[in-house]
């Protein structure tokens, strides 16, 4: 075969930013900031599994819980769990763009939840369940933020596959 007939590798990449919205129920002043992060190796396993199908649980690779923790250590691609969960919550809506192939996922926590120094956040499904370090952990990042029980949180993970 001569060179031109060669396929070259695709790169499929999947990035995305945390974006935390801090809102003051008092005064109704927001603090947005966002985040890197990054897909777990036992994140891209369960996608892998979804598009070979070969999937282990019925909701293969699908996200149903955002966690925040207090843990500041870096985030790195063989995490499994937080360093140290501190609040979960089920996802409260999604939404994707075709045309830009990204998916966003919300989740709201009130302003009796997940109060604290807040320096980790994750998103867990497949067997994930209410229970802290349950189900498999697809995203990590790093964050910076102090909650209290004035504000409420909104986090969003925006996901591109490009």
């Amino acid at each position: 075969m001569d060179d031109s007939m060669k396929l070259k590798p695709e790169g499929l990449k999947i990035t995305g930013i945390v974006r935390c919205t801090l809102e003051d129920v008092n005064t109704g002043k927001k603090e947005v900031k966002e985040y890197k992060n990054l897909i777990t190796n036992a994140g891209k396993v369960a996608i892998a599994r979804r598009l070979a199908g070969t999937a282990l649980y019925a909701n293969e690779s699908q996200v149903t819980y955002g966690a925040t923790g207090t843990d500041n250590t870096t985030v790195a691609v063989g995490d499994t769990t937080l360093g140290t969960e501190l609040a979960r919550k089920v996802i409260a809506s999604t939404s994707y763009d075709a045309g830009t192939r990204t998916c966003t996922i919300r989740v709201f926590f009130t302003t009796a939840e997940s109060n604290g120094a807040l320096k980790e956040y994750g998103l867990f499904g497949e067997a994930a369940t209410a229970a802290a370090d349950s189900g498999t952990l697809m995203e990590h990042a790093n964050i910076d933020l102090t909650k209290d029980n004035t504000k409420t949180l909104t986090v969003e993970v925006i996901i591109t596959v490009s």
